[in-house]
């Protein structure tokens, strides 16, 4: 058996309603990113550089989405046939409600009976709205060494980048030996220039997981499991792990879209995507894009099987978009499957699959009132 197994479960139940109507459809681990990623990719890449062969995917409506983009797994290393591969657990909103208005004792069951089946001694614990390329292997190694119960993962951040999207996320607060001593609500930070952000993301081994889960059931305490951790981690000797490298939280559409601009900064688009631990993605194989000879097309991040005929500035495009002559995309993400007609302007806004601008149509926003176009729309001049 490998010594120190890892095992995952990622919780794909965040609170989406701050997304919408972008998560009307999806949720927010299935929105894409910088123009041919999704954002379950950050987790599950993490996973994949760990060596991990087993992770569980808590789902709170359908899983459509999900299954469509991770199929076997394959591109993830987590296709394996003995022992592991990816497993999900959709519709958690509403089997979950019926446990807990049915007074059933077996909340908890999936997430139970998924680490038993794994055989691992570690279990990582993570959302999906966080992303960040963390070393798992090396939060490992500090987690056994420091000899604690649980590690949390933190960063650093300005006090300005704090939104009030944040009701059950934390920052931290630790001793000079690293252990955690606080954990405050993101709204009542110090009054230094920074925070420590906890990313809501935790390694600890399963053994203390089921110890938590069962102690977690003699209280009442339901809830996912990275809130549970959390919940308990002051009542356990919890080691604090900085992570230093790009990281975004997808808590509202502004904090959406400025993390897809922040991939126009080739040195953030860099270290995400070309360090040592990349972010890997599903293949799809397509058509170059084309230019027409009259295009603008300037700083910006465009997918395959794309027709660029007019401008297109500081902008992120996914695949199978048309942008028509004379028609100009500015500080915009385009979505895929949408078609600009001739003439048509879309500055500061972020327009969903498969939507229509009629030529002539005219979609504006501003950097502090963004424009968010539902999918399917068909938007007239």
């Amino acid at each position: 058996m490998v010594k120190n197994k890892l095992c995952a479960i990622i919780n794909l139940t965040e609170d989406e309603s701050s997304l919408k109507p972008l998560t009307n459809h999806r949720p927010i681990a299935a929105l894409p990113f910088a123009s041919r990623y999704r954002v379950i990719d950050f987790a599950l890449s993490n996973i994949a550089h760990a060596d991990i062969d087993s992770a569980a995917l808590f789902i709170a409506e359908s899983g459509r989405s999900i299954y469509d983009h991770i199929r076997s797994g394959d591109a993830w290393n987590l296709d394996s046939q003995v022992g592991g591969g990816i497993f999900t657990f959709s519709q958690l909103n509403w089997k979950n409600r019926d446990h807990l208005e049915n007074n059933f004792d077996d909340y908890y069951f999936n997430q139970k009976i998924y680490m038993k089946r794994s055989r691992a001694d570690y279990v990582f614990v993570t959302g999906s709205k966080i992303l960040a390329n963390i070393d798992i292997k090396a939060v490992r190694r500090e987690h056994i060494s420091s000899n604690a119960d649980i590690t949390l993962i933190y960063k650093p951040i300005l006090k300005d980048l704090i939104d009030g999207n944040h009701p059950k996320e934390r920052s931290i607060v630790f001793d000079a030996d690293g252990y955690l001593t606080q954990l405050e609500e993101m709204s009542d930070f110090s009054d230094d220039n920074r925070v420590n952000a906890s990313l809501s993301m935790y390694l600890l081994s399963a053994e203390k997981m089921f110890e938590i889960i069962e102690r977690a059931e003699s209280e009442g305490q339901y809830m996912e499991l990275d809130e549970l951790i959390q919940y308990y981690a002051l009542d356990y000797k919890t080691n604090t792990y900085e992570y230093t490298g790009y990281a975004a939280n997808l808590s509202s559409i502004e904090n959406y879209y400025q993390a897809n601009m922040d991939m126009l900064d080739r040195s953030k688009f860099t270290a995400v995507f070309h360090s040592s631990l990349p972010i890997l993605t599903k293949t799809k194989n397509g058509s170059p894009t084309y230019y027409a000879e009259d295009s603008n097309a300037k700083n910006a991040i465009i997918a395959t099987d794309c027709l660029i005929e007019g401008e297109v500035l500081n902008s992120i495009i996914n695949r199978k978009v048309k942008v028509a002559a004379n028609s100009t995309v500015k500080n915009s993400i385009l979505l895929q499957g949408t078609k600009v007609g001739e003439g048509a302007v879309i500055e500061y806004a972020i327009i969903d699959k498969d939507c229509v601008i009629e030529p002539g149509a005219k979609i504006v926003g501003t950097p502090d009132n963004l424009v968010v176009i539902a999918k399917n729309t068909h938007v007239e001049a």
